[in-house]
C-alpha cells in the first residue's frame, strides 16, 4: 500500500508528482469498477542514483469509508489491476491475522518468527498452486511435518 504523503513522490507523465496528485489529475472510472484508477509510473529519485523502476499505482475505495480510497503499487508490470487488488487483499488478511495473535493471544517475538516462516510457507504453497501443474500431496506431506516440528518446538518451550 502507497502511503499518501506529499514527500513520497512518482515520476508521471514526465513530472514528480505525488499519489494526490495523480488521482486528482486523471480521470477516475465511473460505476461499479473494481478500481478507480490505474496509471504507469516510475519509482527512484533520478538525481540520486539515476535509476528508475516501472510500477503501476491502483487506487481503489476504502470499503469503510466509499469517499476515502488507498493506493496499490506493484512493480510487475504484467500483472493486471485485478490480480494486484486479489493479492493484496490475501496479504492484508494475513496482516490481520498476526495482529490477532498478537494482540488478543499475547504472542511475542519467538511467536512471530515462526508464523513469519508459517507465512512465506503458506504463500509458496499458494505460488507453487498457481505455476506448478504437480499435486500438492507431497507439498501438504512436508508442510505438515515442518509445521508439527516447528509447534512441538513452541509448546515444549
Amino acid at each position: 500500500m502507497v502511503k499518501k504523503s506529499s514527500k513520497i513522490t512518482y515520476e508521471f507523465e514526465g513530472k514528480r508528482t505525488n499519489v494526490k496528485q495523480i488521482l486528482n489529475t486523471c480521470k477516475k472510472r465511473r460505476g461499479r469498477s473494481r478500481y478507480l484508477l490505474s496509471v504507469p509510473v516510475k519509482v527512484g529519485d533520478p538525481a540520486k542514483d539515476g535509476a528508475q523502476i516501472d510500477a503501476r499505482i491502483v487506487c481503489v475505495r476504502n470499503r469503510s469509508s466509499r469517499k476515502d480510497w488507498i493506493a496499490l503499487i506493484c512493480t510487475d508490470m504484467t500483472i493486471d489491476e485485478n490480480e494486484i487488488i486479489r493479492i493484496y487483499g490475501k496479504r492484508w488478511d494475513i496482516e490481520v491475522f498476526f495482529k490477532t495473535c498478537k494482540s488478543f493471544l499475547k504472542l511475542g517475538t519467538t511467536a512471530h518468527t515462526a508464523f513469519v516462516f508459517l507465512r512465506y510457507m503458506f504463500m509458496s504453497a499458494e505460488k507453487r498452486d498457481d505455476e506448478d501443474d504437480r499435486t500438492i500431496g507431497e507439498l501438504f506431506s512436508t508442510l505438515s511435518q515442518v509445521l508439527s516440528t516447528i509447534l512441538g518446538n513452541f509448546i515444549l518451550k
